[in-house]
C-alpha cells in the first residue's frame, strides 16, 4: 500500500528505461518528501479545515500528475528527514542505489550531517560505495571533506533542533504542545478579571476551574483515543464532533467556533494595541492598524508554518516570559511599591462579589483554560507514536495541572504587587499597570510575550475566519491556482477576507470611543461558547465514543463516563450558562445568546441521541499496515470494548480460524477473504472499516464487500468510499461477516 497513497510505487517507478530510473525516483522522493513538508508546517494549524486541507493536497496531486515540480522544493535537510519515510521507494540493488545517490549529490550534496540519508541509501555499503565511484568518478568520503557555508551550518543546526523538539518522548510532547498552545494572551487578563475577588479567593476559584477542565480535557482525550479518524488521515475537531455527535454537534460547534475566531482578532486587536502603546507612546489604533496589516499578508498568502518544533518554541518562550515577569512583580511587592491609591500594594485588593465579577470571572477563566482544541490538534502526532493514547490523556493532565499552576502565579504575583483598584474596569492589558509599579524591564518583557502570544495568535484566529468563508461560500472564495494572477485571486480573497476586515473596522471605530476593553469580549464569549464547547460536548462525546469507538485506549479513566459525573458536570456548565441568561447579565443581546445556548443544549442531546449517537456498534477493521513487509490486521470492538469471536481468514497460506478479538496476517496481498462470527448480544449497528494505512499515515479505502447473516434478515454493502467506511444496522444473532478485497 504505501507508496500508493502518493500515486505511485516503487514496482510502478522502476518499470520504465534504465537511464531514467534514478531520474524518476529521484523526482518520486523529492514529491513525497515536499508532500510530508507540507503537511509538517500544518501539523498545528488550528486554523485549517478539511475542506482547506483538501485543497492543498488536491492542488500538490494536480502539479504532481501533470509532472511539474512539486509546489514545495524540498532542501537537503528535508530529504535527510524524512528519509525513512521514502526508503519503501528505493530499490534493492546497489547500482540502483548508488545511481539516486549521485543524482542527490549533484544536485543537493552529502554532507557528513546527512546521516539519515546516508544510512538509507547505503552509503556505508561497501556494494553501493563501490558502485557511486564507479557511477560518480568519485569517493563518498570525498564528500564530506569541504567545510559547509555558514548559511548551510545554519540550516543544519535548525533541522537538528526541529528534529530534537519533534522527536520528544509521546509523554512529554503531549504535554509541551497542550500547555504551550493553552496558555497564551488569557493570563494577562486573568488579574483583571479577579482583581474585585482579591488573590486569595481567585486562587481557589482558579483551582476549582482547572480541576473541572482537567476532567472535561480527560474526557475529550478518550473520545479523541477511540476514534479511528482522528489516528489517521485529518485529525480535526469538527470531524470529531461529527462522527460522535452528528449533525447536531457540527450545526452548533460551527457557529461557536466561528464566534471564537471572531472574539478572538478582536482581543487580539485591542490587547496587541493597548500593551504596544503603552510600551511606545504611540496611540493604540496605530498598533491594531499595523497588526491588521500584518494579517493581511497571510491572508493573501492564505497560510502560515505551524510547525510542531515552532509552537513548541513560541511557546516555551511564551511560559519562560510569563515566568518571568511574575517574579518580577513578586520581587515588587515585596518591596513595597509606592504610587498606588486604595488599601496599598500587598493587599491584592478587597473582596467584591457581585453581577459584573461573576461575569468577568466566569467568562476569562473558562477563555484562559480552554485547551480543548489544542488537544485534538496533538493528538494528530501524539497517537502517531503512542496509538494507546496513555501519553496523550496523561500529557494533558499535566499540562492542564501547569496551566493551572501558572494562572495561579500570574494572578497571585501581579495581584500582590498592584492594588485590586487599579486593575478594576481596566481596558487593556495588565502590563501597562505593572510596568508603572515595577519598572520598564515588564514593558519590553510584556511586549515581547503580546507579540508572540497575542500578535501570532491573531494570524491562527484570521487564518480560522478566512478558511471558514471557504466553506461557508465555496462558489465564490476558492482558492485560485498557484502563481495565478493578481485579479484572479482578487475576488476570492476580498470575500474571505471580508470578516477580518469588518472586525478591525468596528474596533477601530470603538477603540476611538474608548469603549471597548481586552477583559470584556473574552468574557462574553467565554461565557457564551465555552461552557459547550469544553464542558458539555466532551462529556457527550465520551458517552458516545464508550458506546461506539472504534479504537481501545491504553488507560481510561472509569469514573468520568459514570452517569452522575457526566450528568453533574453538565449541569453545572449549563445551570452557569442559563444563571447568565436569567440573573447575571442586564444586556438583551447577552441575556438573550445565553438564554438561546442554554435552550439549544437539551435540544442537541434529545436530536443526537433520536439520530443514533449514543446507539451501541460493533466495529470490525481490516488494516493494512505499511511495510516492509505488509501485514494485515483484523480486529473486534463492541460496545467499547474488546471482544473475542471466531475468525476465519483466506489468504495466500490457506485457510485458518481463531478465536481471538484481533488477528494478523503477513500476507495480506494474498487475503481473499474474513469471516467472522460476532457473538451475542448484538449492538444497535454494525461498522466495517476496510483500510490501508500509508507511510505518512493518511488511510485509503480497500474496497470490500461485505455481507451479513442472521437475526431476522440479512444485510449487505460495498466499502468503496475514501475512508473505507460503511456503517449499517445489525441484524442481530450470530453475524457473519465476508470481506473480500475486489482486484483488478
Amino acid at each position: 500500500m504505501g507508496a500508493e497513497g502518493f500515486g505511485f510505487s516503487r514496482t510502478e517507478l522502476l518499470g520504465g528505461l534504465p537511464a531514467r530510473r534514478a531520474s524518476t525516483l529521484l523526482f518520486a522522493i523529492e514529491s513525497r518528501t515536499a508532500l510530508l513538508v507540507a503537511r509538517d508546517r500544518r501539523a498545528m494549524a488550528t486554523f485549517e479545515t478539511e475542506a482547506t486541507e483538501a485543497e492543498e493536497e488536491t492542488a500538490f496531486f494536480a502539479a504532481l500528475g501533470e509532472g511539474r515540480t512539486p509546489p514545495l522544493q524540498p532542501t537537503i535537510q528535508d530529504l535527510n528527514r524524512h528519509a525513512d519515510d521514502w526508503a519503501d521507494l528505493l530499490p534493492p540493488d546497489a547500482e540502483g542505489r548508488a545511481a539516486i545517490l549521485k543524482r542527490i549529490v549533484e544536485k543537493y550534496g552529502l554532507p557528513a550531517q546527512a546521516a539519515s540519508l546516508r544510512r538509507v541509501l547505503g552509503a556505508t555499503d561497501q556494494l553501493v560505495a563501490a558502485a557511486f565511484g564507479r557511477q560518480a568518478n568519485a569517493s563518498l568520503d570525498s564528500l564530506t571533506a569541504a567545510p559547509l557555508p555558514l548559511r548551510e551550518r545554519i540550516r543544519w543546526f535548525r533541522s537538528g533542533a526541529s528534529a530534537r523538539l519533534e522527536n520528544l518522548p509521546p509523554f512529554w510532547l503531549a504535554f509541551a504542545l497542550t500547555l504551550t498552545e493553552t496558555v497564551g494572551g488569557g493570563i494577562i487578563a486573568l488579574p483583571i478579571a479577579f482583581a474585585a475577588l482579591g488573590v486569595w479567593a481567585g486562587t481557589v476559584l482558579l483551582i476549582v476551574f482547572g480541576l473541572v477542565n482537567m476532567l472535561t480535557v480527560a474526557a475529550l482525550v478518550e473520545a479523541i483515543t477511540r476514534n479511528g479518524n482522528m489516528r489517521y488521515g485529518s485529525a480535526y475537531f469538527g470531524r470529531l464532533v461529527g462522527d460522535l455527535l452528528g449533525r447536531p454537534g457540527n450545526a452548533v460547534l460551527t457557529p461557536a467556533l466561528f464566534l471564537l475566531n471572531v472574539v478572538g482578532f478582536v482581543v487580539a486587536l485591542v490587547g496587541f494595541g493597548s500593551t504596544l502603546a503603552g510600551a511606545s507612546g504611540l496611540p493604540i489604533w496605530a498598533w491594531a492598524a499595523a497588526l491588521f496589516a500584518i494579517n493581511l499578508v497571510f491572508l493573501w498568502r492564505g497560510s502560515f508554518d505551524a510547525t510542531v518544533a515552532s509552537a513548541l518554541a513560541i511557546g516555551v518562550a511564551n511560559i519562560t516570559l510569563i515566568v518571568a515577569i511574575s517574579l518580577i512583580a513578586l520581587a515588587a511587592a515585596g518591596r513595597g511599591a509606592t504610587g498606588s491609591a486604595g488599601p496599598g500594594p500587598g493587599t491584592g485588593g478587597g473582596f467584591v462579589l457581585d453581577a459584573s465579577t461573576l461575569e468577568l470571572v466566569f467568562g476569562v477563566a473558562l477563555m484562559a483554560y480552554f485547551g480543548h482544541t489544542s488537544a485534538g490538534n496533538a493528538a494528530k502526532v501524539v497517537l502517531a507514536r503512542d496509538p494507546s493514547g496513555r501519553a496523550l490523556l496523561w500529557g494533558n493532565v499535566g499540562a492542564m495541572l501547569a496551566a493551572m499552576a501558572l494562572y495561579i502565579l500570574a494572578v497571585v504575583s501581579i495581584g500582590l504587587a498592584l492594588d485590586g483598584g487599579e486593575l478594576i474596569g481596566y481596558a487593556g492589558t495588565a502590563i501597562t499597570p505593572l510596568a508603572a509599579k515595577a519598572g520598564p524591564i515588564i514593558s519590553l518583557l510584556g511586549s515581547i510575550y503580546v507579540t508572540l502570544a497575542v500578535g501570532l495568535g491573531s494570524i491562527y484566529t484570521s487564518l480560522g475566519l478566512f478558511n471558514q468563508m471557504s466553506e461557508l461560500v465555496p462558489s465564490m472564495s476558492r482558492r485560485a491556482a498557484r502563481g495565478a494572477s493578481f485579479r484572479s485571486r482578487l475576488p476570492g480573497f476580498l470575500v474571505r477576507a471580508a470578516p477580518t476586515a469588518l472586525i478591525f473596522v468596528v474596533v477601530e471605530i470603538l477603540i476611538a470611543l474608548g469603549s471597548i476593553s481586552f477583559t470584556g469580549p473574552l468574557s462574553i464569549v467565554g461565557t457564551i461558547t465555552l461552557p459547550l464547547l469544553g464542558g458539555i460536548f466532551p462529556m457527550l462525546m465520551l458517552v458516545a465514543a464508550r458506546r461506539k469507538g472504534d479504537r481501545i485506549p491504553g488507560r481510561v479513566l472509569g469514573f468520568l463516563g459514570h452517569p452522575v459525573v457526566v450528568v453533574a458536570t453538565i449541569v453545572v456548565f449549563f445551570v452557569a450558562e442559563l444563571a447568565h441568561g436569567l440573573f447575571i447579565w442586564t444586556g438583551t443581546l447577552e441575556r438573550g445568546a445565553a438564554i438561546l445556548v442554554a435552550l439549544a443544549v437539551p435540544v442537541v442531546w434529545l436530536v443526537a441521541w433520536r439520530r443514533g449517537a449514543f446507539r451501541s456498534r460493533t466495529v470490525i477493521e481490516l488494516r493494512g499496515e505499511p511495510g516492509p513487509p505488509e501485514r494485515g490486521i483484523v480486529s473486534v470492538t463492541s460496545r467499547g470494548r474488546a471482544v473475542s469471536a471466531r475468525m476465519t481468514i483466506q489468504d495466500g497460506a490457506g485457510e485458518r480460524t481463531v478465536t481471538a478479538s484481533s488477528l494478523t496476517t503477513a500476507d495480506l496481498a494474498s487475503m481473499k477473504s474474513v469471516s467472522v462470527d460476532l457473538p451475542t448480544p448484538a449492538t444497535n449497528e454494525l461498522k466495517v472499516w476496510s483500510h490501508a494505512v500509508a507511510h505518512d499515515g493518511d488511510s485509503t479505502a480497500i474496497p470490500t464487500h461485505v455481507s451479513t447473516t442472521g437475526g431476522t434478515r440479512a444485510v449487505s454493502a460495498d466499502v468503496s468510499s475514501v475512508d473505507g467506511q460503511v456503517i449499517m444496522s445489525s441484524p442481530g444473532g450470530m453475524v457473519r461477516l465476508e470481506l473480500e478485497e475486489r482486484r483488478a
